[in-house]
């Protein structure tokens, strides 16, 4: 029952527009003229554009665009993971090395959530 509804109005809406070309040709008047011409006037340049830009330039130059910011993307994210590793294996090294000199700070002071982590889990197990 939509559907035929819906066709029905699309009908409707056809005639009322055959109605009204028939009435302007046979007046010399034209309904909503302004409105109208700055609309053709705004289709008229759509299709000049469309009939001198060259698609396949316009194409390659969007998709390769694309693939760079991507890269650029991917790149980026990459380095900031390596960076975020980085720091963790510094503070790593310099902790094992305070801790073979003996220069272990007290609990709890200057050390990293990682480093006080370790030393709960080897306090827990009883490992030295």
């Amino acid at each position: 029952m939509g559907y035929l509804i819906t066709i029905l109005i699309f009908v409707l809406l056809f005639l009322i527009f055959l109605l009204l070309t028939v009435y302007e040709a046979g007046r010399g008047v034209r309904f909503f003229a302004s409105s109208r011409y700055r609309l053709d006037t705004k289709v008229g340049r759509a299709f000049f554009v469309m009939r001198h830009v060259d698609w396949g330039a316009w194409s390659a130059h969007l998709t390769k665009t694309t693939l760079e910011v991507i890269a650029h993307d991917v790149a980026h994210g990459t380095l900031m993971a390596v960076r975020t590793l980085e720091r963790g294996l510094t503070r790593t090294v310099r902790w094992l090395r305070m801790r073979r000199d003996g220069t272990l700070p007290p609990l709890g002071e200057g050390r990293s959530r990682i480093e006080r982590a370790i030393t709960h889990v080897k306090r827990s197990f009883d490992i030295r």
